[in-house]
């Protein structure tokens, strides 16, 4: 599963790299990062020393004045980084390599030394990871592979001809989306300093969105559905640790609006079936939800989303409310919130119990920036619980035009 969902994510990255590539500028970056992990626990968290990580960014400006969505998004670059990162422990932590998508956008749109906002998502893998017997201690990794997410904020500091240098602060994240115990993750703040390396002869660097009245496009709307497959092992962040792993269905109908060709807002319902919970009604003789064990085992979300459309590739973000969880009460007995700290872990688990959360990619068929009447798309997803993983999954849907 884990390498099924990591090629996924890099057929998704080589798509965002190659688009557009004929009338577009190369570029390759190196970047040396430095900084410390954030503990995410306050007792015993491992020690760590500083964190050092190296990254190559392959990619493009998007310099075509004739792509409609470079246009709207004032010309990002688009490409590919390959990470790699000392977490500051070797024999607790290990060391992270992990290949993102990214996209980087011109923040203020200045043409001289301008300040960026990147975002990165893809796979991550670790060299160490939790083990019962040899490693313990290291309850934020659970396993080999991950997802892994970045996103920072930078300045250029010098700009020459076929050169760009970079000063940024990022921000480090990476979980295997409770697909295996325990699962806190691994978060970390770093200061970055890169170097871009293009071609000399290009006229401009930096392109600077128009402000000439675009026409009103048509309004555009849709319908849709979908299915995800994803995978879930029952427990808290922290364990128990080698239970059975479960799929989780998703099937979900949605209508949404497209803006300017290039911004999707949609509303949609969700029903969801837990495998696990029913294993642990079974396994468990809960006779509470025996009467019904699928009808406890299901979830219903009504949720809200936001989708950037980038030619045949989206990022896609999702805020949902669990208007019908019931199992989620035998969950919250089985691991209540923390005595200690009580009034903060009851507010922290009602906004769990109510919120979904859900991030991923889209690879489209068509080019959703020309409204095509029908279209398909497969991509990569993280479900969380409010900020806390709950599952990952690959999705499958269709969307039809409406107009």
């Amino acid at each position: 599963m884990y390498i099924f969902v990591a090629s996924i994510n890099l057929i998704l990255c080589a798509s965002i790299f190659s688009q557009e590539e004929k009338k577009n500028t190369s570029f390759i970056e190196g970047e040396y990062m430095i900084g410390r992990v954030i503990p995410n626990y306050l007792s015993r968290f491992p020690n760590t020393h500083m964190q050092h990580g190296l990254a190559l960014n392959l990619g493009s400006f998007k310099t075509d004045t004739n792509s409609s969505w470079a246009k709207y998004y004032n010309y990002p670059q688009t490409g590919v980084s390959l990470f790699y990162s000392n977490i500051g422990n070797n024999q607790i932590f290990g060391h992270e390599f992990s290949a993102m998508a990214f996209i980087s956008y011109n923040i203020f749109n200045k043409i001289k030394k301008p300040y960026y906002l990147k975002i990165g998502i893809g796979a991550a893998y670790f060299t160490t990871h939790y083990d019962s017997i040899t490693n313990p201690r290291n309850v934020d990794v659970g396993s080999s592979f991950s997802w892994s997410f970045q996103a920072g904020v930078y300045k250029t500091i010098v700009e020459k001809k076929g050169l760009n240098l970079k000063l940024g602060f990022v921000f480090s994240h990476a979980s295997n989306g409770h697909t295996q115990l325990p699962n806190f993750g691994i978060n970390s703040t770093l200061i970055s300093l890169s170097a871009q390396f293009y071609d000399k002869n290009i006229k401009k660097y930096q392109l600077q969105k128009s402000k000439i009245k675009l026409e009103k496009p048509p309004k555009s709307y849709d319908i849709g559905i979908s299915y995800g497959l994803g995978f879930h092992e029952y427990g808290d962040k922290d364990g128990p640790v080698g239970g059975p792993k479960k799929g989780v269905h998703s099937s979900s109908i949605f209508i949404g609006k497209t803006f300017n060709n290039h911004l999707r807002w949609g509303i949609g319902a969700t029903y969801r079936y837990y495998a696990v919970y029913k294993h642990q009604i079974e396994t468990n003789n809960l006779v509470e939800y025996q009467k019904s064990p699928n009808k406890s085992a299901s979830n219903i979300v009504f949720f809200s989303n936001a989708e950037l459309l980038m030619s045949h590739v989206s990022i896609n973000i999702e805020l949902g409310i669990n208007v019908y969880k019931p199992f989620y009460k035998q969950y919250e007995k089985d691991f209540p919130a923390s005595e200690k700290y009580n009034s903060y872990a009851k507010f922290k688990a009602n906004f769990k119990r109510a919120l979904s959360t859900r991030l991923g990619l889209n690879l489209y068929l068509f080019n959703t920036n020309k409204l095509p009447k029908h279209n398909f798309f497969i991509g990569p997803y993280i479900k969380a619980n409010s900020g806390q993983a709950d599952f990952s999954e690959i999705s499958f849907g269709y969307q039809y035009r409406l107009n």
